[in-house]
């Protein structure tokens, strides 16, 4: 058996004075984790895809701590460099990355999917997430010190026939956060996938727009939807944040490497490692 040296990341004191980085933090998930943070006294770092978007990112956010805004698609490179090179300037640094920006990908069998549709959800579900990761870890790294919480989803846990792209973007993700976890446990940062269950915002939010559409694969998903809520398992966003922002806080870096969900007993998993 191989035996690894593991740094484990030093206390960053909570959320309070924590500097974050949140992708795709105009609207849905994004917007609602930003707040979330922000109410907590996080120093955010909000990126957005484009600069119609960020003053919806910032919005009401304007006392407390500072806030950064930066157009950074998750497919540019280098926007994403400079848009870390901007929170590195104004904040000292990016403490914790929160992978969010995703999209649901094309609905219907596989192989009658768009082929440059179907790869666009890998190129920033997957692809996205690991740009991020690459921009900011070697700060990280140089600090000995730093989380990344991707957000996931049970489609990649399981299987979601139908929406293949996105399912399997997100097994993809975390397989990517199992690896990336290995390889950062030398340097104390940690990394997680995360399931917030399903929220009426973002992805699960209003299927208004797709309601009426031509696919009829998309009119079956956004039924499915609505069977979920009315059945009561949408989750509160308040619900689906709580695991969230204690992995954020550091409450189970020992859990380093897991797909964790909103409904895990962190207290419990973390106490089971012997390190909790």
């Amino acid at each position: 058996m191989i035996k690894t040296e593991v740094a484990m990341p030093q206390d960053m004191g909570g959320p309070t004075g924590l500097r974050v980085m949140v992708t795709g933090a105009a609207g849905g998930l994004g917007r609602a984790i930003a707040e979330a943070l922000h109410a907590e006294g996080a120093h955010l770092v909000l990126t957005t895809r484009d600069a119609d978007s960020l003053p919806r990112a910032a919005a009401g956010l304007d006392r407390g701590p500072e806030v950064v805004t930066a157009v950074a698609d998750v497919t540019n490179d280098v926007e994403l460099a400079k848009a870390v090179e901007l929170a590195t300037a104004r904040l000292g640094g990016i403490d914790v990355l929160v992978n969010n920006a995703g999209v649901p990908g094309p609905a219907g069998p596989a192989w009658e999917n768009d082929a440059a549709e179907w790869w666009h959800a890998m190129e920033v579900n997957l692809g996205g997430a690991l740009a991020a990761c690459r921009a900011v870890l070697p700060g990280m790294v140089e600090r000995g010190r730093g989380r990344v919480v991707t957000i996931s989803s049970h489609a990649g846990h399981t299987r979601w026939p139908h929406v293949s792209a996105y399912s399997v973007s997100k097994a993809a993700v975390n397989k990517l956060t199992e690896n990336i976890a290995i390889e950062l446990l030398p340097h104390g940062v940690t990394a997680f996938s995360y399931h917030p269950g399903i929220v009426d915002v973002g992805l699960g939010g209003s299927a208004a727009p797709v309601q009426d559409s031509d696919n009829p694969w998309d009119r079956r998903i956004v039924s499915w939807l609505d069977a979920q809520r009315e059945a009561g398992k949408y989750v509160p966003v308040t619900e689906a944040l709580g695991n969230l922002l204690r992995l954020i806080r550091g409450e189970a870096d020992t859990l380093t490497g897991r797909y964790l969900t909103y409904e895990d007993d962190l207290t419990a998993l973390t106490a089971a490692t012997g390190r909790g």
